[in-house]
């Protein structure tokens, strides 16, 4: 991430954090060495960040032009996820490890097919993830789009029920039962 254009006002996505506003710059001391820190506010609280060797876990909110790319992504048929779950466990675990947007949307809409599929569920871990992606996007997409949160709930369900129907339709075509095998 290129911390030069980063200042004061910006917005930015954490990837535990999530979205939060540099409010701030500000030198602390740690032990002998005085450094640079953004200070971001998120809903809930603030942390520091510094203003140089940013991690690659951070990055600047998408732009609207994003947003409408990965709203196109998510009404695609989702991707299948592995039955067995420490295989899909394995899996998420290394998608989220990706900060980008659009894989951010791919793993929303996979875990929520999965969640509506007949004969499918998600563990109570998998549902955390999805609760937790999905906060986050849409807490992004609520900055990115300026809309109300019902506007994006909105926004991201129809979506989402889109994909239901690419999923069902590519199920008639390919003559695949609704239970995905992976």
């Amino acid at each position: 991430m290129d911390e030069e254009k980063l200042d004061k006002g910006d917005w930015i996505v954490h990837k535990q954090h999530g979205v939060g506003q540099i409010k701030a710059v500000e030198e602390k001391t740690i032990g002998d060495s005085v450094r640079q820190y953004f200070r971001v506010d998120v809903s809930g609280g603030v942390y520091w960040l510094p203003t140089t060797d940013m991690p690659d876990y951070v990055r600047p909110v998408s732009s609207h032009y994003k947003f409408r790319k990965v709203l196109k992504l998510i009404r695609e048929a989702p991707g299948e996820l592995p039955q067995e779950y420490k295989e899909r466990d394995r899996k998420i675990a290394e998608r989220l490890e990706d900060p980008a947007l659009e894989s951010k949307g791919k793993l929303i809409r996979d875990l929520h097919a999965r969640k509506q599929t007949e004969g499918a569920k998600l563990s109570a871990l998998n549902e955390r993830q999805l609760d937790g992606l999905r906060i986050q996007f849409l807490a992004e997409m609520v900055i990115v789009l300026d809309v109300e949160m019902r506007e994006a709930e909105d926004r991201l369900d129809k979506a989402l029920k889109k994909s239901l129907v690419e999923l069902t339709e590519s199920s008639l075509t390919t003559g695949v039962v609704s239970e995905r095998a992976s």
